[in-house]
């Protein structure tokens, strides 16, 4: 899948990982070394001026705890929750509201409760955070396979508050059916251009896909890679860095998790994930 023009292009600021742990001391240097980085990251909330930017900013502070697990990315947004809490202004509100968008319970209900806190209090949050709080919807899903089998680009877009953001993915069939290349896209037309590419750059016709089938095969193809990337982290090698320009792949997958639960599931379990031989 060749890359193509995201739409908007923002480098995020991403917090350094502290070593994963079963739990994880505030008071540790290193961990408070990464709290005050989100801390400071907070602020910066102020600046977004659309839901969107403020997802992916505030993705970009969960994929901290990407490739470590559902306990330990848990361990890191409850870390994250408490912070902007006792930070306790409108930044700090704006995070909160993205991470109950951006995650599932239990740690959306301890982000909406920290909110509801700081609300009380008269804390405030910029305009755009009240467009989190309208349903996502399905858009469009298609699928072209590759000729040889090496596994297929799928490509998905969502609506929210009349807005529309999607994704553009390469599942690889010989990496065990790894999501190997993952591109956001934030508006319509930036999604248009990515389908218009596609279709010219791969021999296979586009084919439609119901949402759900779309989900099973996109979070199948999410978790493989991070299973993958798991390894590579407990062997403590450092995933590459992406591109200049590019989104890191660990805060795409936290908006596109998050997109794919608004879509049906298909009752029918993931495939088993074996290496070949």
């Amino acid at each position: 899948m060749s890359p193509v023009s995201r739409g908007r292009k923002n480098k995020k600021r991403e917090p350094e990982r502290a070593e994963p742990r079963e739990e994880l001391d505030p008071d540790h240097p290193a961990v408070r070394e990464m709290l005050d980085n989100v801390v400071a990251a907070l602020a910066d909330f102020e600046r977004v001026d659309d839901p969107l930017d403020g997802e992916y900013l505030a993705a970009s502070l969960l994929a901290v705890g990407y490739g470590t697990g559902p306990e330990g990315t848990e361990t890191f947004a409850r870390l994250f929750i408490a912070e902007a809490e006792n930070f306790a202004a409108p930044g700090g509100l704006a995070f909160l509201r993205c991470v109950a968008a951006l995650t599932d319970d239990p740690i959306a209900g301890l982000a909406t409760e920290a909110a509801e806190h700081l609300a009380a209090q008269g804390v405030s949050a910029p305009a755009w955070v009240d467009e989190l709080a309208e349903p996502t919807t399905a858009g469009e899903y298609f699928r072209w396979s590759e000729d040889d089998g090496a596994g297929a680009v799928l490509y998905g877009s969502f609506h929210r508050a009349g807005r529309t953001d999607g994704f553009l993915l390469f599942v690889d069939d010989s990496d065990c059916g790894s999501a190997n290349d993952l591109a956001p896209f934030v508006s319509a037309e930036a999604l248009a251009e990515a389908r218009r590419m596609t279709n010219e750059e791969e021999s296979a016709s586009e084919s439609p896909m119901a949402p759900e089938e779309f989900r099973w095969l996109v979070e199948s193809a999410l978790d493989v890679r991070e299973s993958h990337d798991r390894e590579v982290i407990e062997l403590g090698i450092e995933p590459p860095q992406p591109e200049e320009d590019d989104i890191p792949y660990e805060v795409t997958d936290v908006v596109l998790r998050a997109r794919l639960r608004a879509l049906p599931t298909l009752p029918k379990p993931a495939p088993v994930h074996a290496h070949p031989g």
